[in-house]
């Protein structure tokens, strides 16, 4: 994200999941570009980090006639509450990611709110949270808590909420088939990969939901960091495919 603030500086916000140890290198070109369209601003960068593992940035560049500087942030240094305060639902379903102090008790007050939205408004709403409750490892947790909260979304018109909520179950009554907790977990991560993936490169070759849906916990794993920083989906993917 790339704003002009109020006192005609360039706020540049980045938004990191995972660790990239050319992160620096690219900050720098982004600098660059916005630099290139706005010659006489100040400009100001940040990476906004919000991956589950402890922040390990390089932030600057020191070599023989370059000197380079950024700051990074990690979400979880942000109260919760103030993001639960907003009048934004934007910034409140954020506050999964932020400092918890009882996971249980944002989730519930998240809930709450998208509850007394309009259903398709609420559907969305929900969507975001069962992709942002991901990184948090917090998709379960979600599922739970929805049980117990009278939300008039309809599941079943999302393809989304269907695979993630009704699907797994469908599928296991059908076939007989008592689906345990840790296939149902891998399910849900599968499912959340597969659309972060056709958000970033659209429609996807067959081969890809494929592979997603053979792999274990760790490939999906480190496929989910390599999101928002592979260029393709073979480097995704981390071979010639």
């Amino acid at each position: 994200m790339v704003v002009r603030l109020r006192d005609g500086s360039i706020f540049h916000l980045e938004l990191q999941s995972g660790h990239d140890p050319d992160m620096a290198w690219r900050m720098l070109e982004y600098f660059l570009l916005i630099r290139g369209q706005h010659p006489d601003a100040r400009i100001v960068q940040q990476v906004l980090y919000v991956g589950a593992d402890p922040l390990a940035f390089v932030t600057e560049i020191e070599e023989t006639d370059l000197r380079f500087r950024y700051t990074v942030r990690d979400i979880r240094e942000i109260d919760c509450q103030k993001m639960l305060e907003s009048p934004y639902p934007e910034e409140d379903l954020l506050a999964i990611l932020c400092r918890l102090q009882d996971e249980r008790q944002t989730l519930r007050a998240i809930l709450a709110r998208i509850a007394m939205m309009a259903p398709k408004a609420g559907a969305d709403a929900l969507e975001k949270l069962v992709i942002l409750a991901g990184l948090r490892r917090l998709g379960n947790t979600v599922k739970e808590e929805v049980k117990a909260v009278p939300i008039t979304v309809n599941v079943m018109e999302n393809e989304f909420l269907y695979d993630i909520f009704i699907k797994g179950r469908s599928e296991g009554i059908q076939e007989g088939i008592q689906i345990g907790e840790q296939q149902t977990h891998l399910k849900g991560e599968a499912a959340l990969l597969l659309r972060l993936l056709k958000q970033r490169f659209g429609s996807l070759p067959d081969w890809v939901p494929e592979r997603v849906h053979a792999a274990d916990a760790t490939a999906l794993e480190t496929w989910g960091d390599r999101v928002l920083t592979a260029p393709t989906l073979q480097e995704l993917f981390g071979e010639s495919c």
